[in-house]
């Protein structure tokens, strides 16, 4: 797997970063899908293969994975999360729209 991005996070109170790595689509051996790797690391330890039709779909649903899974945290919800020095408002990321009670800035 090649990595494509990497980000860390912050956590209120923690020294350490919680980081997150998205990894280049690559085709499925056994058909013409594409999948694309994502994780969370410590606390969270995370980590999912999304599936797509194409590479570029494969990544979206993986990036909207990855933001799924942060904003509907519960590090979250309790305003522990951030990114910039900011916890519980914006990550950087958009927020898929099922979050838009929750998190600003929806895809």
């Amino acid at each position: 797997m090649n990595l494509t991005c990497e980000h860390g996070f912050d956590l209120k109170g923690e020294s350490q970063k919680l980081i997150v790595r998205i990894y280049a689509p690559e085709r499925c051996e056994d058909g013409p899908s594409w999948r694309c790797f994502f994780e969370i690391g410590p606390p969270f330890e995370y980590d999912m293969y999304i599936y797509g039709e194409s590479s570029l779909q494969a990544l979206a649903l993986a990036i909207s994975g990855l933001s799924a899974t942060l904003y509907g945290s519960e590090s979250y919800r309790s305003g522990l999360l951030g990114s910039f020095g900011h916890f519980g408002g914006y990550l950087g990321i958009p927020a898929p729209g099922a979050f838009l009670d929750v998190a600003p800035f929806p895809f």
